[in-house]
């Protein structure tokens, strides 16, 4: 029997079910499916298969396969392939559900599988509870303890080096040259002193008239909107004190007359109207009274802020405020108090209203309990009989019998009450007398702040003129004290400017000689200097132009011809650059050598980039793929079909992924060799990848064969290129050092 394995490897080793391998062995129509679960493999260990023993696929085929039975099942390639998709798809959904990176790919790249998970994974269980927490690992807190050591040691020989009596070392003398910097030293601070001084009292100056600008443009503005609003506010209350007064007119004549009977509903009518007015009025003027209060507190805050700031007190200003101000609190005082006498005239009335509503309705009940059957004030009712108004009549006597006693009664007590309205009246008096004289105690105190003000100013600018007067005295004859005085030290210091200019001068003249013969001497080190500098430059522009270029040569070996696009297209001989090479290294037999070493097509023809090979690449990996089963005997054509039908079913399965890994060669097959050069080719490892592919036989051997040629063309020239920079590199070093 013969049997055909298909390996799926291309999973990731770094999860449980990494290394995943489905082994499909096709053994006439019978199909079994064996799966190893792949562990991780540790480097410098040898690789081996999970199955040991299995039948290894071989290219030539010793026995020829049994003939098929006379009867064959139907369908058993339905059922092969339908249990080979199953295990497939199941393989692919489970890992899936492991990684979620792979099951993104997966939904990104074929359609409707988002959907599908959907459906199937919410029966899975959860995957945080397959994963194992390390436990956490304590931390060591030793280190604070270690790093406190070399502290004390380092404080214990601090103290014990400053604990040493240093000796004193006595202060340098001074020289007359350093006597006169540090002169010309103190002159220079005193002037950039006096200059900051002026510079700051400019600026000080400035920054005052800025505030008392803004502080007037704010208090004129304040005294502008309360001008408004106080006017607002008089106003709306002196339409307080007219409504107040049209309303208890009008209750007290709907109160006091009775010649019109049948217009009392009218007046009536006009005494709540009148009332409704006033009200609303009322409401307005309160609200308009508010806000002009806010902005007299606005003011005065502003003014009294001011008052205390040292720069802004002085300022005229405050002043005008503060008389506009004392001028708004007058006028809203004046009209508040007009306000508040035509209400307590209107209380007066209501309190009337209310004692003549309720001897009415007094009146009435009595009525209702005489005659309970006559509604008082009913116009529609039924006339009295003689009873009733025996009846009425009767009472009606009765209650001026009653209201005379009460006449005489208060009349009796009229001079007691009297004493006790008189004496309610005094105490509203004293209240308003108190609360007159409190506004105008505090319109005069206003009053008097204001006149102390302008005393004060006055007294001040009195005061100024005089000190300036005295200053300006003061002034002259310190002016005068300081010519003498100055005319008899420029005496003095002529007479050692001189004796110092005649010392100074001989001093320059001997140290401007030592410095001339000091300057030949250098000048002869720096021509020395510059005729070996000379030299080295010479050698080193040499070295320059070998390098650069070996570094041309590795840009055409690296990017190819410009402008091309294809790998043909990108070659370029080398023989130009090798020229280059070969004259700027002056013949070095070390370059030629090397240049020597490089093939004679890469010098004529030029080499494949690596970029051209990288694309070349998969191209020839699909078709090795295809041929896999063909050795080098070839095949027949079912053999073709055959190796390009398990093509589709092979995954990639890279193993080795770093030098230090083992690989058994006997154990590779063309597809693990595809595998491998192909992920060290991404990696940029075209050397491996090359080693690998020269593992190639058979077919695929010869299919790969052209890409392996102008591969290995390329790592010799390259390995030459790279020779030729270092050395080139280590000249110019050696120039260096």
């Amino acid at each position: 029997m013969e049997a055909d394995i298909l390996d799926i490897s291309g999973f990731s080793t770094q999860n449980p079910l990494a290394g995943l391998l489905l082994r499909v062995s096709c053994v006439k129509d019978d199909a079994t499916l064996v799966v190893h679960n792949g562990k991780s493999r540790r480097p410098h260990r040898q690789l081996t298969t999970p199955a040991e023993g299995a039948a290894k696929p071989s290219a030539t085929p010793t026995n020829p396969p049994s003939p098929p039975p006379p009867t064959p099942k139907k369908g058993g390639v339905f059922f092969k392939l339908f249990g080979l998709t199953t295990v497939g798809v199941g393989g692919v959904i489970g890992y899936a559900w492991y990684d979620a990176e792979f099951k993104k790919l997966i939904e990104e790249n074929v359609p409707y599988s988002k959907d599908a998970f959907d459906v199937i994974f919410p029966y899975f269980p959860d995957i945080q509870s397959f994963k194992t927490v390390e436990p956490p690992v304590p931390s060591k807190k030793l280190e604070p303890i270690a790093t406190d050591v070399p502290k004390k040691k380092v404080e214990t020989s601090q103290v014990e080096k400053t604990a040493q009596p240093s000796k004193p070392t006595p202060p340098p003398k001074p020289t007359p040259k350093q006597a006169e910097q540090t002169k010309e030293k103190e002159i220079n601070d005193k002037a950039k002193q006096k200059e900051a001084v002026a510079r700051k009292l400019k600026e000080k100056e400035a920054n005052e008239a800025a505030e008392n600008a803004a502080l007037e443009v704010i208090i004129e503005n304040l005294i502008e909107n309360n001008t408004k609003f106080i006017k607002s506010a008089v106003e709306a209350q002196q339409k307080v004190v007219d409504y107040t007064k049209a309303h208890t007119q009008a209750l007290k004549k709907a109160m006091d007359d009775t010649s019109q009977i049948l217009d009392k509903d009218k007046q009536w009518e006009a005494v709540a109207d009148a009332f409704s007015i006033r009200e609303s009025t009322v409401q307005e003027a309160n609200r308009i009274s508010d806000m002009a209060k806010e902005n007299l507190e606005k003011l005065k805050k502003t003014i009294d802020d001011s008052k205390k700031d040292a720069v802004l007190k002085k300022n005229k200003i405050l002043k005008t405020a503060q008389q506009k101000l004392n001028e708004f609190n007058n006028d809203i005082n004046t009209v508040l108090s007009q306000v508040k006498k035509e209400e307590s005239e209107a209380r007066v009335m209501t309190k009337y209203k209310d004692l003549v509503d309720k001897g009415r309705q007094q009146f009435k009940k009595e009525l209702e309990s005489i005659m309970p059957d006559v509604k008082i004030g009913d116009k529609k009712g039924k006339k009295l009989s003689e009873d009733e108004l025996n009846s009425l009549i009767a009472h009606a006597h009765r209650r001026i019998d009653q209201l005379q006693k009460q006449l005489a009664e208060q009349l009796a007590h009229e001079s007691q009450r009297i004493d006790k309205a008189l004496q309610i009246q005094r105490v509203e008096d004293e209240k308003i007398a108190q609360t007159r004289v409190g506004l105008e105690r505090q319109r005069l105190r206003d009053q008097f702040s204001l006149e102390k003000d302008k005393w004060e100013e006055d007294a001040r600018v009195e005061f100024e003129q005089e000190l300036r007067q005295h200053l300006a005295r003061q002034a002259a004859a310190h002016s005068d004290h300081l010519k003498d005085v100055l005319k008899i030290q420029e005496g003095e210091i002529a007479q050692q400017y001189e004796r110092v200019m005649h010392t100074r001068l001989i001093e320059e003249r001997q140290t401007f000689q030592s410095e001339v013969a000091g300057w030949i001497a250098r000048l002869k080190g720096i021509e020395t200097a510059v005729d070996a500098r000379a030299e080295n430059e010479k050698t080193a522009r040499i070295a320059q132009e070998l390098w650069l270029a070996c570094i041309a040569m590795n840009g055409v070996i690296r990017l190819g011809k410009e402008g091309g696009t294809s790998g043909e297209e990108k070659l370029q001989p080398l023989s130009k650059e090798a020229v280059a090479i070969s004259e700027a290294a002056g013949k070095h037999p070390f370059v030629q050598t090397v240049l020597q070493s490089v093939p004679e097509e890469a010098l004529m023809r030029g080499v494949w980039t690596e970029d051209s090979l990288k694309e070349r690449f998969p191209k020839v990996k699909r078709i090795c793929k295809r041929v896999a089963m063909i050795d080098e005997n070839g095949g027949t054509l079912f053999r073709y079909f055959l190796s390009y039908f398990q093509s589709f079913f092979i995954f990639n399965s890279v193993y080795a992924k770093s030098d230090s890994d083992s690989i058994e060669i006997s154990e590779l097959d063309t597809f693990n060799i595809l595998a491998h050069a192909d992920y060290f080719l991404e990696k940029g490892d075209l050397l491996q990848a090359v080693r690998f592919m020269n593992q190639l036989q058979g077919e695929p051997r010869r299919v790969a064969s052209d890409w392996l040629k102008e591969a290995k063309l390329l790592l010799e020239t390259r390995q030459a290129a790279y020779a030729l920079t270092a050395f080139a590199s280590a000249s110019g070093l050696g120039t260096i050092f």
